[in-house]
């Protein structure tokens, strides 16, 4: 499972990419408008390629898969980042049965090759 958090936060013409980025001006007035006193605030969900504004707009079996990977990242207090699957090794499952697949052909050829000498 691939997991990728981000979070924009812009405050007069300035980005941030997390609280712990924000001057304490700023702070106060993200805080002010998480709380719902002042400001606005807007979220877009992309998940699976789709994106969403809210969770409400998400498909159920998707927003459960969204809710579960999301309790993952904050039970785990980090988000490893997805292995390389060129990395993972040599070959996929699917290329392996396919060079299985063609070794054994060519050996069925060869045998026979042989067997009609």
């Amino acid at each position: 499972m691939k997991i990728n958090v981000k979070t924009k936060i812009k405050y007069k013409g300035q980005e941030y990419s997390s609280v712990e980025e924000l001057p304490p001006e700023v702070r106060s007035a993200y805080e002010k408008a998480i709380a719902g006193d002042s400001g606005t605030t807007s979220t877009k969900i992309v998940f699976n390629g789709r994106e969403y504004a809210s969770l409400e707009q998400m498909p159920t079996a998707e927003r459960q898969l969204y809710e579960d990977a999301m309790k993952l990242t904050h039970d785990s207090g980090k988000v490893v980042p997805a292995k390389n699957e060129a990395s993972a090794g040599l070959l996929t499952p699917g290329q392996w049965r396919l060079v299985i697949m063609f070794i054994t052909l060519v050996l069925i050829a060869l045998i026979v090759l042989l067997l009609k000498r």
